[in-house]
């Protein structure tokens, strides 16, 4: 559910933009050919932008769990205990 949320970034980035820019070019009264060349740039570039940082916030949440994995292991390790082992079962 929470990677479905996190696969829209890039969309939303995108809408906003072309909004944005969509409302500059009519209340500048830009004529169609230039308007629609902008907005097709914008939409590019905007994506562009969104993916990364999709990509961006995708590395950090796994970093975060990978540090929250290893200090559960290194208490668990402290204590005595075994430390956990999260590899599938299912590797041959």
């Amino acid at each position: 559910m929470e990677d479905e949320k996190r696969r829209l970034i890039p969309l939303l980035v995108t809408l906003i933009a072309a909004a944005i820019c969509v409302a500059i070019n009519l209340i500048a009264k830009v004529e169609f050919g230039v308007f629609v060349s902008r907005l097709f740039i914008t939409v590019i570039v905007f994506y562009i932008i969104g993916y990364i940082v999709y990509v961006v916030f995708c590395l950090a949440l796994k970093n975060e769990k990978d540090t929250e994995e290893t200090e559960e292991n290194a208490e668990s390790s402290e204590k005595g205990g075994a430390p956990k082992d999260d590899e599938d079962e299912d590797e041959d």
